[in-house]
């Protein structure tokens, strides 16, 4: 049996969680990439094409390596909104711990990020990823927490890491009242005796038609009566007296 003896240096070190180190699901190839990403200083920015440099895998094991940490839950996947709440290009957050984890426990916190952005398409149909190293980002962390709690608690707890992901993406789209939005929609499913996919496609929905308020977010819900419905809920009334 082939023995292994490590000699560490002292000093330039990083520190990272070393969970992801000795998960079985993802591939050493996987587990290196998210630890070069987790090493690199804050506001860290570079392109893919500039990256691939970096190592003897090329581009398709890069982005092989990238796509096997978003399907577990190391990165995740958001689309960024300009200041008129319109579509823009992806935006990736890599963790040390996969989404389903983070959100396993009443009060898990965030692990730092490192964005990753994806620039708009050229004229030759190529595409940039821009990675940002960025972890001053708990601004957002207790709401989106509180979120999933209220989430597990009110309809189901999420096992599926993709499907932690899909949501937690639709949540972060929202800019203004995010909370109120979610509980709406969480309620309306507990009417409709829905689940967790059914509350993603209403988020999904929502952002997709520009609801960024819980004003909003009633009206698409709770339409306006007519008069007919109101004079049959009076009608109703009366007939009981």
């Amino acid at each position: 049996m082939a023995t292994f003896r490590v000699y560490k240096e002292s000093g330039n070190f990083v520190t990272v969680h070393k969970d992801f180190i000795h998960d079985s699901n993802i591939s050493w190839k996987a587990k290196g990439i998210l630890l070069y990403l987790l090493s690199r200083p804050d506001d860290w920015q570079i392109y893919e094409t500039e990256l691939v440099k970096h190592s003897v895998d090329g581009l398709s094991g890069l982005k092989s390596g990238i796509k096997e940490l978003e399907k577990i839950g190391y990165i995740q996947r958001n689309r960024k909104r300009d200041a008129k709440g319109r579509l823009k290009e992806y935006e990736y957050a890599v963790y040390e711990q996969p989404n389903h984890i983070r959100f396993s426990n009443v009060g898990n916190s965030y692990i730092g990020k490192t964005y990753v952005g994806e620039s708009h398409p050229t004229n030759n149909n190529s595409t940039n990823n821009d990675l940002t190293n960025n972890k001053d980002t708990n601004n957002v962390t207790d709401e989106t927490i509180k979120i999933f709690q209220l989430v597990s608690k009110e309809l189901e707890t999420i096992q599926s890491p993709l499907k932690v992901q899909q949501l937690e993406n639709e949540i972060e789209s929202f800019k203004e009242d995010k909370l109120e939005i979610v509980e709406l929609a969480i309620n309306y499913c507990k009417e409709k005796n829905k689940g967790i996919n059914y509350l993603i496609k209403i988020l999904e929905n929502w952002n997709k038609e520009g609801i960024t308020t819980k004003d909003q977010a009633e009206r698409k819900i709770r339409p306006k009566q007519t008069t007919n419905s109101i004079l049959d809920e009076l009608e109703s009334e009366l007939g009981d007296d």
